[in-house]
């Protein structure tokens, strides 16, 4: 394996993104849904000893975000990103709201039905 392959010109070195993690592919806390909103906890500072992938999750979900645009912002395996959220979550640095459940099989073919009827 040659140097050049974990060199970009513009960006610098590459880190492959499971380095980012550690290894890890199971965030610390629970398991977070791809659409479970993220939102920094406030009044919060963060502690020392943070990432820098960590301390950017930090900023982005100063606001309500869904975890795939966290993802997606930063460019990240949805993986990397669940784990990454889930460390913020296990030190109550952000919270995870899940989103509600999915309305019954029944209730959506009735909504079908009455629109169809108009």
């Amino acid at each position: 394996m040659t140097e050049e392959r974990w060199l970009d010109e513009d960006a610098g070195p590459i880190v492959p993104a499971y380095l980012l993690t550690r290894g890890r592919t199971v965030p610390a806390s629970e398991a977070i849904d791809l659409i479970a909103v993220i939102i920094t906890s406030g009044g919060l500072a963060p502690p020392r000893g943070l990432d820098p992938e960590h301390l950017i999750i930090l900023q982005k979900c100063t606001q309500p975000t869904r975890l795939v645009d966290v993802a997606a912002e930063l460019n990240l395996p949805i993986g990397v990103v669940r784990v990454l959220v889930g460390d913020l979550h296990a030190q109550q640095l952000v919270q995870v709201e899940l989103p509600p459940p999915a309305p019954d099989a029944k209730v959506l073919l009735e909504v079908i039905s009455g629109l169809k009827a108009l």
